[in-house]
């Protein structure tokens, strides 16, 4: 499985906007820390409206598609940072094929790299065009 065939079945369950329009930046007392989506500092970012697009686009795909479901996790991390940063900068929204699919592909092979991952990451080749 490469990740063009991976990242072409999956980039278009996404638009052609990501919406973070909603977003803020706290930290609450509840405030749990994901790791590589939560940023340094006690700078805080959180959009419901990007966290609802993933977990729609997440239930669709479903679990059972592990390349595809795990594509969806390393798109909202990609995209989670690059939203905090746009928002930082006044911006509310991005189309989510602009974003480099080198960047993606590196967060991608990544995740496959940690434990339980193993099966899929013999059978993954770090194609991207």
């Amino acid at each position: 499985m490469t990740f063009k065939e991976i990242y072409n079945r999956i980039i278009p369950y996404w638009g052609d906007k990501v919406d973070f329009s909603d977003a803020l930046i706290s930290k609450t007392d509840n405030t749990i820390d994901t790791p590589g989506t939560t940023p340094t500092g006690d700078n805080y970012f959180h959009s419901t409206l990007l966290s609802r697009q993933w977990d729609a686009i997440e239930e669709t795909v479903g679990h059972d598609d592990t390349y595809g479901n795990l594509m969806v996790w390393t798109l909202y991390q990609v995209f989670h940072k690059h939203a905090s940063q746009l928002f930082g900068q006044n911006i509310h929204s991005f189309n989510p094929k602009d974003i480099d699919k080198k960047e993606i592909e590196e967060q991608y092979f990544k995740n496959l790299a940690e434990d339980t991952w193993e099966d899929e990451l013999s059978k993954y080749q770090r194609v991207i065009e």
